[in-house]
């Protein structure tokens, strides 16, 4: 090692201290041209391309650096910072673990461990490493808010409680910290300790709203409870309902429809919304009504306790078992209600007491097939209109794992070609994500180098990503003549039941919730075996689902029946729209609700 080499070493250290990052980069690149594979100079390139935004390059800089010393702590802290800032979970863990056996004392490294692990769906695995963090360094309350944190998400929420109180006692002007714990205290049913947890929160930052909003919810509940339902003669039965009736999602809408079902049976109800102030816009129901028991319409993470009120929740989940944190959020509800056989299996497999399980299908959407939107028109990327082809397939999801995306599109390249006389019209997301073209971009170029084919050489995809209403909704349902899904576990799929209920035909795996509304008399399902959940090409686990299992559609199966009705040889098959329409009602579902609480004596 030359003077002259470690003067420009040096030389690049102050440049990158200084803040003038390309001149420290020039330097840093100088050095590695006169003497390559020097270790102190990779490390500062990393550090200095990752402070100029260049992440890619900093990344391969510092794997060079720690492949040379691979016990250098400075190299593996940088290289881990990098991996986090890039997403690359497991990497970040490995080089973060290494750095956690090198200095075993160090609780920036657990802290770091810890939101790795939060990000990849191992809960309990953060609240360890967070709990290490924060008994090695006990000082600064955020590791105390942290820990509180993960640990509500986790389940263990009596523990919550006590974390964010010591956060607040290490920084007692820390608004979010009072935040956090009203709402976990309104999970636990402490309802004057939230409300006054929520007041100090205001006094420190007048405008919080989620402060303003929990006080809100503790007012209602406490109006509920005043009102809980006697024994007294004469007394109509009631219930309060608390969901996110107000949101574009599959939970708001099974909501909305239970709703407005038992009003039409003259059910008294309140509604209580997921943040507290919205209120039911057909009529008033914010007014308490004698009830039992507190209905929730919502995951249970998001239920939260009425002292006086007995607890139901009405949920569902997508894979064989529920994850370890819903079981233990689920033993703060007196029953749950899930919509189909498969949910029930899913919190059975994970040891939930049976006794307080109960399955009430839900109703499916006729009402709608008579009104909604006009057909929209569409046009395929090469200007054909879409109502013009014979076969047209539609799929309407979330953009997320879980909904087997990469699956649809492998099978679509696999089973069709130019020629055909076929169009999938896919309907992603509802428009709120930004990063939502780079992504499927992302996902299509992996798709097309994993197939072997490109998209442009098959049968046309026309791409929908916008929020629809209702009635728009209905109005793209009726411009297919298929609705096909490729899923990897369903609660229920409202999409794809009212489609059936308008009259499309139907290709569905046979798993889930499928399997409990629809058969071989009225559907074509695709075969499917049950897979650890993991993120699509990758075997890294979908956080959600962190060590679960889902199921995985047999693609060769989904390609046969694909072929078999875009190529003329399939006869057709049998509509599902009677047996879904006369089967699967929303009046129904509302009495078989009612029929669950009456027995469990909660109304």
């Amino acid at each position: 090692m030359t003077a002259a080499v470690m003067a420009n070493v040096e030389a690049a250290s102050r440049l990158y201290r200084a803040g003038r990052l390309a001149e420290a980069i020039d330097a840093c690149r100088a050095v590695l041209a006169a003497e390559p594979g020097r270790f102190d100079a990779l490390n500062l390139l990393g550090a200095a391309l990752f402070s100029a935004g260049q992440d890619g390059a900093a990344r391969e800089a510092l794997c060079d650096a720690v492949r040379i010393e691979p016990g250098h702590a400075a190299a593996l802290t940088n290289l881990g910072i990098v991996l986090q800032h890039r997403r690359e979970w497991p990497a970040a863990a490995r080089a973060l673990r290494t750095l956690a056996a090198m200095q075993p004392e160090s609780a920036a490294v657990c802290s770091r461990l810890g939101t790795v692990s939060q990000e990849t769906g191992d809960l309990d695995g953060a609240v360890r490493f967070l709990l290490r963090a924060a008994r090695l360094d006990p000082g600064p309350a955020v590791q105390w808010y942290n820990l509180g944190l993960v640990r509500m998400l986790a389940g263990d929420l009596a523990m919550s409680s006590k974390d964010l109180r010591r956060a607040i006692a290490v920084a007692p002007e820390g608004g979010l910290a009072y935040v956090q714990l009203g709402e976990t205290l309104l999970r636990l049913g402490r309802l004057n300790e939230a409300a006054g947890v929520f007041r100090r929160a205001l006094r420190l930052v007048p405008t919080t709203s989620e402060a303003v909003n929990g006080l809100a919810r503790c007012g209602r509940y406490r109006a509920a409870a005043a009102h809980a339902f006697g024994s007294g003669p004469g007394t109509q039965k009631g219930l309060a309902v608390r969901g996110a009736f107000e949101s574009a999602t599959g939970y708001g809408h099974f909501c909305q429809r239970f709703i407005r079902t038992l009003r039409k049976q003259a059910v008294p109800l309140q509604t209580i919304g997921i943040f507290g102030r919205e209120s039911w816009r057909e009529e008033d129901l914010d007014q308490p009504v004698p009830a039992k028991a507190l209905v929730n319409f919502l995951i249970p993470l998001a239920v939260e306790r009425v002292p006086g009120l007995a607890t139901v929740t009405f949920t569902m989940f997508e894979g064989t078992r529920i994850p370890p944190a819903w079981r233990r959020l689920s033993e703060h509800s007196d029953l749950i209600i899930v919509p189909s056989e498969s949910s029930r299996m899913a919190w059975a497999a994970q040891g939930y007491p049976e006794d307080r399980l109960r399955v009430c299908p839900l109703g499916i959407d006729p009402e709608d097939t008579a009104g909604g939107g006009p057909v929209p028109t569409l046009v395929d990327p090469r200007g054909r209109l879409v109502s013009s082809y014979r076969h047209r397939f539609l799929n309407v999801s979330d953009f997320i794992p879980r909904k087997n995306i990469d699956g649809l599109l492998r099978v679509w390249l696999r089973s069709t070609a130019r020629t055909d006389d076929a169009v999938l019209i896919l309907k992603l997301g509802k428009g709120n994500n930004p990063a939502f073209g780079a992504e499927l971009g992302e996902l299509v170029r992996r798709t097309e180098i994993a197939v072997g084919k490109r998209m442009a050489d098959a049968a046309p995809v026309v791409l929908i990503d916008q929020l629809l209403s209702n009635a728009d909704m209905t109005g793209l349902l009726r411009a297919a003549t298929h609705y096909w899904s490729m899923s990897h576990g369903e609660g229920w799929d409202l999409p794809l039941s009212k489609a059936g209920a308008m009259g499309l035909s139907l290709i569905a795996p046979r798993h889930s919730a499928y399997v409990d509304y629809l058969d071989d008399r009225v559907a074509r399902l695709i075969p499917a075996s049950v897979r650890p959940a993991r993120l699509p090409y990758s075997e890294q686990p979908y956080p959600p689902f962190h060590g679960l299992d889902w199921w995985d559609p047999d693609e060769d199966a989904a390609a046969d029946i694909l072929t078999a009705i875009i190529r003329g040889g399939d006869t057709g098959h049998p509509s599902a729209r009677d047996h879904l329409v006369q089967g699967f009602t929303w009046t129904r579902a509302a009495d078989r609700l009612l029929a669950i609480l009456d027995d469990a004596g909660l109304r």
